[in-house]
């Protein structure tokens, strides 16, 4: 079936001469003659049976119906632009590429991996995009994401990345020495992260206890706030284990309780569905595989 829609020359001039509010300017952008230019408004008029420029002297004004099409237009031919654009670069292996990923995540474990992908493949550049929870992770953006949580994401491809374990933790300051009872850590003020409400209720089942009470502490919205909220003594959290390796190393933080939970919702490496094959994407994609459980 044949798709009635004007010509995409048409549709490009009618786009320049609506940004520049001149067919002479729209012209100049085109690489036309301004008859030539003209013809094609004239053309998409004629088509679309809607005046969409009142001329003024050398100035252009748009009509209403200009104003809604230049609105819903615009962004499909970016996106058109977009779509030729990976389909150029489909196989090439170099590049750029867009990682998405939460913050803290990003700037703890993702950005060591990152540099050393660097050294190893330096005609590779690698953007990163970040986000808070998962409903946030957008395919348009992203060439691959991390995710914590459960499968199916609808519409990705999904990788096991990595598993992840749950520690509680506090300040030294706060707790001396991990505590024996694991409620004796509910004496304190219990940290919690807002898209991570159930990380208590999680760590305390996994010890095969019942969880004594409803944490009832502050809550934060980024990781990295939290872990600097429980170094600064404000309470004990539990937290994953991968973002506080660097303080239980130099000793900001103790693993409060020897318990170590490590629960079915692991870390998935996401790739849009309509941009798996892509080379580069692909060759990164193994390349993270291959080193997340180096840690």
């Amino acid at each position: 079936m044949r798709r009635k829609i004007p010509p995409i020359s048409a549709l490009l001039c009618f786009e320049a001469a609506a940004r520049a509010g001149s067919f002479a300017q729209g012209a100049r952008t085109m690489s036309l003659s301004q008859s030539a230019f003209s013809r094609q408004i004239q053309s998409l008029e004629a088509q679309t049976g809607q005046t969409l420029f009142k001329r003024d002297r050398q100035r252009v004004q748009l009509t209403a119906a200009a104003h809604m099409l230049l609105e819903e237009l615009s962004p499909q031919l970016e996106a058109l632009e977009a779509t030729f654009y990976r389909l150029r670069t489909r196989d090439n292996p170099y590049g750029a590429l867009n990682i998405g990923t939460y913050p803290t995540l990003g700037s703890r474990w993702l950005m060591p991996h990152l540099a050393q992908l660097a050294r190893e493949q330096p005609r590779l550049t690698v953007n990163t995009i970040t986000y808070l929870d998962n409903a946030q992770v957008d395919a348009s953006l992203i060439d691959l994401a991390i995710v914590q949580g459960d499968p199916p994401w609808p519409g990705f491809r999904a990788d096991f990345l990595m598993p992840e374990t749950l520690i509680a933790v506090a300040a030294p300051g706060l707790l001396s020495t991990p505590v024996r009872a694991a409620s004796s850590l509910l004496d304190y003020p219990a940290l919690q992260h807002t898209t991570r409400p159930l990380s208590w209720q999680i760590w305390f089942e996994d010890l095969g206890e019942a969880l004594p009470v409803r944490p009832t502490g502050p809550l934060f919205s980024q990781f990295e706030m939290l872990i600097d909220a429980v170094k600064y003594g404000h309470g004990a959290a539990i937290l994953p284990e991968l973002l506080v390796r660097r303080e239980l190393d130099d000793g900001t933080l103790i693993q409060a309780h020897p318990h170590r939970c490590t629960p079915a919702s692991a870390y998935y490496l996401l790739t849009p569905q309509a941009k798996t094959g892509t080379s580069r994407i692909e060759r990164v994609r193994s390349w993270l595989l291959e080193h997340a459980t180096a840690g």
